[in-house]
């Protein structure tokens, strides 16, 4: 009984996902606030068994071992975090955040100099020297397409871009769109490949139920 309950409600929440292609409506919404609600409380257990409950046991084995007393330092990061909801001592948690940002960017950067660009860089192997070539500007026209400062000054003043640095732009902003649309194309057909895999899963549930 308990698996057919689960089995409906499974159902219901994939047609309520789905709702939201004819428009926004109090369905979608409510699958989307039990999908975060469930997720924040998944991570949170996650965190207390995995983490947390293991540091205090080893803290009360150990209480003067290295390996506890290493532990003092996120601790105390973490009391410096919660002060920002005290307005009289919320400048100590400014300390956290900027750790935070700071290993945060560097880890992104590196992950992606290391994990994307440079296997790209490595592993490309055009077939002609032409195709190297296009390549090439290619991806400089995306990355300086990010670059929102200015060359050549005019009479009045104010910096405005060149031509030819705006035609380098535009060139990376259109491969840009070629490129989100066929992440968007590739995203769309993945929903729907999911949704008919989850409408054959349920068919073939309730028809072995019933």
């Amino acid at each position: 009984m308990s698996e057919l309950v689960g089995l409906i409600i499974g159902i219901l929440l994939t047609l309520f996902i789905y709702s939201y292609l004819i428009g926004d409506n109090p369905l979608y919404r409510i699958s989307v606030h039990l999908l975060v609600g469930v997720s924040a409380a998944y991570a949170v257990v996650v965190v207390v068994r995995q983490l947390l409950l293991p540091i205090w046991q080893q803290i009360q084995a150990n209480p003067t071992g290295a390996d506890s007393v290493i532990w003092l330092v996120p601790i105390l990061f973490v009391l410096m975090l919660l002060t920002r909801r005290l307005p009289s001592v919320s400048w100590l948690g400014n300390t956290t955040l900027a750790l935070l940002v700071g290993v945060g960017a560097a880890v992104a950067l590196l992950g992606s100099l290391t994990g994307t660009l440079w296997p790209q860089i490595v592993n490309v192997r055009p077939a002609t020297p032409l195709q190297g070539i296009v390549i090439a500007v290619l991806t400089i026209s995306t990355l300086l397409a990010f670059q929102f400062t200015a060359l050549r000054p005019r009479s009045s003043g104010i910096w405005q871009p060149g031509i030819g640095q705006r035609s380098v732009a535009v060139i990376g902003r259109i491969v840009l769109t070629m490129t989100f649309g066929a992440l968007f194309a590739m995203l769309l057909s993945t929903g729907l490949i999911l949704l008919a895999e989850r409408f054959s899963y349920f068919i073939t549930e309730l028809v072995q139920r019933f």
